[in-house]
C-alpha cells in the first residue's frame, strides 16, 4: 500500500468523521449480516441454559454466581468479538481500511460498535441469568456498573486481539490463548464486584471491585488504541 495515497484520501477528513464512518459500516455490516449478533446470542444463551440446568434444584451461592455469570460473559466476548479484523481479512477489505482512515480512528469505530453490541449481550445474559436460576440481586446499582464496565473493558481489549490474529492461522484458537490471559484480572475484579451485588455481604468491598473494573477499562482505552496503531500497518 502506498502510503501518499492513503494520506490524500484522509486529507479532507477528521478523526470524528472516521470514527463515525468506520462505527456506521459495522452497523450497516451487522444489519445485513446479523452474524456476530446471532453468534454472540446463541453462545452466551447456552452456555446460561447449561448452567442453569447443571444447578437446577440447587441453591446457587453469590460466588458460584459470579463466577457464571462472567463465564457467560467471557464466551459471547472472545467468540464473537475476535471476529472484527478477521473479517476484514477473510473478504478482503483490510487494505481499502488502511487507506481510508487512520488507525486509532479504525479502532475507536470497532470499539464503540463492539463496546454496543457487548452491553446489550451482558443485559440480555444477565436478565436470563437471573430469571433461570432464582439469584437475588441486592445492589442493583453495582451489578448494572460492573456489568458495563466489564463489557467496555472486554470490547476494547478483544478488538485489539482481533487485530493482532487476523492473518493468524488457527484463529479461534489464538483468540483464547491471547485473549483469556489478559483478562484474567478483569474476570477477578469482576466476580468479587458481582458476588456482593448479589449477596449485598460487603457493599464496600463489592464497590472497590466495580471500582477495578472501570480503572482495568481506562487501562486498557488508553493503550490499545497505540498498540494497535503500532501492529495495524505490519498486518
Amino acid at each position: 500500500m502506498n502510503s501518499s495515497n492513503a494520506n490524500m484520501l484522509r486529507t479532507n477528513s477528521t478523526w470524528t468523521h472516521e470514527i463515525g464512518a468506520v462505527v456506521r459500516k459495522e452497523f450497516r455490516t451487522e444489519l445485513r449480516s446479523k452474524s456476530a449478533t446471532y453468534t454472540s446470542f446463541m453462545l452466551s444463551g447456552v452456555t446460561v441454559f447449561t448452567l442453569a440446568f447443571a444447578f437446577y434444584g440447587r441453591e446457587l451461592t453469590s460466588e458460584a454466581a459470579a463466577g457464571m455469570l462472567w463465564a457467560a460473559l467471557l464466551f459471547a466476548g472472545v467468540g464473537t468479538l475476535t471476529r472484527a479484523f478477521v473479517a476484514e481479512e477473510e473478504q478482503g477489505t483490510g487494505d481499502l481500511l488502511r487507506m481510508w482512515a487512520r488507525p486509532h480512528a479504525v479502532y475507536w469505530g470497532k470499539f464503540l460498535f463492539a463496546a454496543a453490541q457487548m452491553a446489550l449481550t451482558a443485559a440480555m445474559v444477565a436478565l436470563l441469568f437471573l430469571m433461570l436460576t432464582g439469584v437475588g440481586v441486592k445492589e442493583l446499582p453495582m451489578l448494572a456498573a460492573t456489568l458495563l464496565g466489564g463489557s467496555i473493558a472486554l470490547a476494547g481489549m478483544v478488538t485489539l486481539v482481533s487485530a493482532l490474529i487476523s492473518r493468524g492461522n488457527n484463529r479461534s484458537t489464538l483468540a483464547g490463548v491471547v485473549a483469556l490471559p489478559l483478562l484474567v484480572p478483569l474476570v477477578a475484579l469482576g466476580v468479587s464486584a458481582l458476588r456482593n451485588a448479589l449477596d449485598g455481604f460487603s457493599i464496600s468491598t463489592g464497590w472497590m471491585g466495580c471500582l477495578g473494573v472501570w480503572l482495568y477499562t481506562i487501562v486498557v482505552l488508553a493503550g490499545a488504541p497505540f498498540q494497535f496503531a503500532a501492529v495495524w500497518g505490519e498486518i
